[in-house]
């Protein structure tokens, strides 16, 4: 015996590389079938509860005992528990199936019960003499629950049993999946079919449709200039709307056009049209369920005018002239602008913007400054955005 057992120790310390990572990978896809074979369990159990919702098997809400539940040897450590909490809680919060779970002692008690012939240990449920002295006292009706694996399918056996010496079955059903098929992973609190699940779906798609309007309030701000006797354009703040399309209802390509005003008390006035395109950078398609981000590029035209638009100049405006010269008129001012940035949508209901515009009017402007340059190409505003679509 000693030998053997050095031996063993022996080969299991001589194992190559290869077959460590042999039985790393075996590990590795015995870990993965167990976690599919378990999520479809559980879509089992799922299904069936959305069974009883749907078409009840008693007219009032009925006691009923969670009698057991058996699984394959070799699903997993753990399934057999994990089975019997989901189906816990399915029934805990769906009321309309009209099952209330409640605890036997008796039930689930060893009973050891001795004659001429032999001893017998058994749970109580499978004590026809327990059960004849149960009566009405508990629960009149058991459920079974039974998880097999036939070949590449996962099989649920349901019964409901009346807790009489007999056990006799008052409804039955039996489910079955591949194990291979992707489990539906419902809410336990909003059971579906995949039918329905998939018409929700469709229909929160062409709610949205391809046409949104955005509604966006927009603060842009300006580089200051390297010079310091210089003096920079103030922040402007927009309001803009208008429309945004989407090529698919993937929403992977939208373009917008927008327009946009802006105002504040005797410092300035303006109005902009703007056009983009965004590209999805997360996926192929939006997102209900998280954010998605976007970058887009896009132009503009803005027109300014007030006395706090005068920097919108090349030669450099002083505070000298602020306060003289520039007083006794109003400086309007039109130019373009390019700009590329970043967008991050959540629901494509909501969202927040940053982008970088450069001016070319004002390339050589003395006061204007550039938050960051990128082959020559100076951007002297900084935007960000709060959306939201309609």
């Amino acid at each position: 015996m000693a030998a053997l057992i050095l031996a063993a120790l022996f080969d299991a310390s001589a194992a190559t590389p290869v077959e460590e990572a042999q039985q790393a990978e075996l590990d590795r896809v015995r870990a993965k079938v167990a976690d599919e074979v378990h999520l479809a369990a559980f879509d089992l159990v799922d299904e069936l509860v959305y069974g009883w919702v749907s078409e009840p098997v008693f007219p009032t809400t009925t006691p009923v005992v969670l009698a057991g539940v058996t699984v394959p040897v070799g699903l997993g450590a753990g399934l057999q528990a994990l089975v019997e909490n989901h189906v816990s809680t399915l029934l805990t919060k769906n009321p309309a199936a009209r099952i209330q779970l409640v605890h036997c002692p008796t039930c689930t008690a060893v009973v050891v019960h001795s004659g001429p012939e032999a001893t017998v240990v058994s749970r109580g449920i499978d004590d026809p003499g327990v059960l004849a002295e149960l009566g009405g006292a508990t629960g009149q009706h058991a459920l079974f629950l039974d998880v097999e694996a036939e070949g590449a399918f996962l099989v649920l056996r349901a019964r409901l049993t009346r807790l009489t010496p007999d056990l006799p079955i008052v409804w039955s059903h039996t489910i079955a999946t591949s194990a291979s098929t992707p489990a539906l992973l419902r809410e336990p609190d909003d059971l579906k079919s995949a039918a329905e699940a998939r018409a929700e779906y469709l229909a929160v798609l062409r709610d949205r449709g391809p046409i949104s309007v955005p509604l966006r309030l927009v603060v842009r701000t300006y580089a200051q200039p390297e010079e310091e006797t210089a003096v920079a354009p103030p922040p402007f703040l927009w309001l803009e709307s208008g429309v945004e399309l989407g090529a698919t209802d993937a929403q992977a390509w939208t373009a917008s056009l927008v327009a946009g005003y802006s105002f504040i008390p005797q410092a300035y006035q303006g109005i902009l049209a703007q056009g983009r395109v965004n590209r999805l950078l997360t996926g192929r398609a939006r997102s209900h369920t998280r954010p998605d981000l976007y970058g887009f590029a896009g132009a503009a035209v803005l027109t300014v005018w007030g006395p706090a638009t005068a920097s919108f100049r090349d030669d450099r405006l002083t505070v000298d002239e602020v306060l003289t010269d520039l007083a006794e008129s109003d400086p309007r001012t039109t130019f373009g602008a390019l700009q590329v940035g970043l967008d991050l949508r959540v629901g494509n209901r909501i969202g927040l913007s940053s982008f970088l515009e450069t001016l070319p009017s004002f390339g050589d402007s003395r006061n204007l400054g550039a938050y960051v340059r990128v082959a020559g190409v100076g951007f002297q505003s900084l935007g960000t955005e709060v959306t939201v679509w309609f």
